[in-house]
């Protein structure tokens, strides 16, 4: 089943108020990810519905400027799911 996009890709830069702090701390941290990629400001992010049956986004794509992806899952009902709207 294909996922369904929630919310479209948008410069992180402009969602730091709306994405939880630990999203772009996973960004900056990880060493295993090119240098490029731990820099949140160099990505855009998109939201995605694992299926068109979810209510909220629990799938959620970085992209990087270098073009690597990096996906963010939210399973659970703890997880905090952000959705933004691009006017």
């Amino acid at each position: 089943m294909a996922h369904v996009q929630a919310c479209p890709k948008y410069p992180v830069a402009k969602l730091f108020n709306v994405l939880p702090a630990k999203y772009i701390e996973a960004l900056e941290q990880n060493q295993k990810i090119a240098s490029c990629c731990r820099h949140p400001e160099n990505h855009e992010v998109e939201a995605f519905y694992s299926n068109e049956n979810e209510k909220t986004p629990d799938i959620y794509k970085f992209h990087c400027r270098c073009g690597r992806v990096h996906t963010r899952f939210c399973i659970g009902q703890g997880d905090v799911r952000p959705f933004w709207e691009v006017r």
